[in-house]
């Protein structure tokens, strides 16, 4: 090889940069693609959030019973707890897809 000086430590050293930086792209891709695929854990819908009620989330100001939430024809329901896992929240959206004027938001949370 004309031109190219190697020595021991350098060329290894070049050689686990080059395999580092792959690495972290490799692990970048992947979880870019899991959130792709899997979406955001915690969120309740893909548009803006405005109204946190505990862990749950909502668009809007709870304004029905979760109840009531649920008797809606393509309603959004989900359950989530604190770090801690001692307040449980039962969360509902009378649609799902973002956060659209007209939503009405539930969300009923108990510690146990």
């Amino acid at each position: 090889m004309r031109g190219i000086k190697r020595t021991g430590v350098a060329g290894g050293e070049r050689a686990r940069v080059g395999r580092r930086r792959f690495m972290a792209g490799v692990g970048a891709s992947g979880l870019a693609t899991a959130a792709v695929v899997f979406g955001r854990p915690g969120a309740a819908q893909a548009g803006a959030l405005t109204y946190p009620l505990n862990c749950c989330n909502l668009c809007f100001a709870p304004s029905i019973s979760v109840a009531a939430c649920k008797g809606y024809s393509g309603h959004y329901i989900w359950r989530c707890s604190n770090g801690a896992g001692t307040l449980h929240c039962e969360c509902c959206e009378t649609k799902s897809g973002g956060c659209p004027a007209g939503v009405k938001s539930a969300g009923n949370c108990s510690y146990g």
